[in-house]
């Protein structure tokens, strides 16, 4: 790409066959050439050269006419052809294109600064109608003259004139000089509008700045206490990090049981005890749902993740159907808190809380799944018309699950008994 750039920047030829207009206005008449190709072929050939589709500019110089403004004050230069394929003699297709140069112009007013369309000087029509003329033949193009930087009016050398939609522009109508007064009005019009625009940039900074505020304050944790520790690990006799004043304040990461994970400064992390700081709303909210609910008495489990999926095996229960899962993670070892009597206590109440919760949704799932993450845990299943029947006591527990999902069964050992 940077060498056909700096071909192109070196010069291009012109063929005859090729016709660039320029109007008073600053708009050019597009760039002609007919190749003896038939319109399919010619389309596709410029898909292949990627002619549709915007590509930036390394650098203006050499691409664009002298603009008003010093060429150094434009940057981020882009550039996107317009094409038009035109039947031509004898199964010809003729191709006309006009390239529209943008650029972002830097002024020292920043009201001023902006995007602005600048004029092709020809080189990038020229060299796409080379690019596809090697495409569509094979063969190389003999350079002829090349064009010179500043945008001239030469003579048209392909007539148009009989191709629909194809005639050249007239010459713009002479714009009448403005009178003094007429021009005082427009520069207050402008310095109105200019007050206009910086006052909008104004309340959306401000609207910005309240809604990061906002955001921000949802998610942070605020320390309580004085020389709060702040430890590695979620346990007492872990490394203490460092000691947070009161009023310190930091993003909060996750709750792993009596454990505030936060987030320090970059990629930092640490932990607090919960009952040192002041949750966030939502998570305090959240946390007292759970403490008041059935499945406040397991403190070995904490749910990671919910989500709604298909069923993960091949249950013929469930195998194929939409399912709620929990992803259940245990906090402790010890098997009074995360044993496997405890594991299927706990899954049936996940099961009455999905089974509950189904009921406010707008896809009712086909039954519920709990996934303990750990190395001897297992996935507990049943299907959502079971878990009602033992909710309301149509069902016993020991026929609920005996034909309920249970992998591997030893994990649930205790339903056996």
């Amino acid at each position: 790409m940077k060498k056909w750039f700096e071909k192109i920047r070196r010069g291009i030829p012109a063929l005859l066959l090729t016709v660039c207009l320029q109007t008073a206005s600053g708009q050019a008449v597009p760039y002609a050439r007919s190749y003896a190709k038939p319109k399919n072929e010619v389309e596709q050939a410029l898909k292949e050269l990627q002619a549709y589709s915007g590509q930036k500019l390394p650098t203006l110089e050499g691409f664009v006419a002298p603009p008003a403004k010093p060429l150094e004050r434009y940057e981020r230069g882009f550039y996107q052809f317009t094409i038009e394929l035109l039947p031509g003699d004898e199964g010809s297709t003729i191709v006309r294109l006009s390239a529209k140069v943008t650029a972002w112009c830097a002024d020292r007013d920043v009201t001023k600064s902006g995007y602005e369309i600048l004029v092709s000087n020809g080189r990038l029509e020229l060299d796409l109608l080379d690019r596809l003329q090697e495409k569509l033949t094979g063969k190389p193009v003999d350079p002829p003259a090349t064009v010179n930087s500043n945008v001239q009016t030469p003579r048209a050398k392909l007539d148009l004139s009989g191709v629909p939609g194809a005639s050249v522009l007239p010459p713009p109508a002479p714009v009448a000089a403005k009178t003094p007064d007429e021009v005082a009005a427009l520069r207050t019009q402008r310095v109105i509008a200019e007050k206009r625009v910086q006052q909008l940039e104004q309340e959306l900074q401000s609207l910005q700045e309240v809604k990061h505020n906002q955001a921000h304050q949802q998610n942070l944790v605020i320390v309580s206490k004085a020389s709060t520790p702040v430890y590695a690990k979620a346990a007492e006799g872990s490394r203490v990090l460092f000691q947070a004043a009161v009023k310190d304040e930091f993003e909060f990461l996750d709750m792993e049981g009596e454990w505030v994970h936060v987030s320090i400064s970059g990629d930092s992390r640490g932990y607090l005890r919960q009952s040192a700081v002041q949750l966030p709303e939502s998570v305090a909210a959240r946390l007292h749902a759970i403490s008041s609910g059935p499945e406040a008495k397991f403190a070995g489990f904490r749910i990671e993740r919910e989500e709604m999926s298909s069923f993960p095996g091949d249950w013929s229960g469930l195998k194929g159907k939409m399912v709620k899962i929990y992803t259940v993670q245990p906090l402790t070892e010890n098997p009074k808190e995360t044993g496997a009597s405890v594991r299927l206590n706990y899954a049936l109440v996940l099961f009455e809380k999905g089974w509950k919760e189904s009921a406010t949704v707008p896809a009712v799932p086909d039954g519920v799944v709990v996934i303990f993450d750990a190395a001897d845990g297992g996935i507990a299943g049943a299907t959502l018309a079971d878990i009602q029947k033992v909710a309301s006591g149509a069902l016993s527990r020991e026929a609920f699950w005996t034909q309920s999902y249970l992998d591997p069964p030893e994990a649930f050992h205790a339903a056996t008994k």
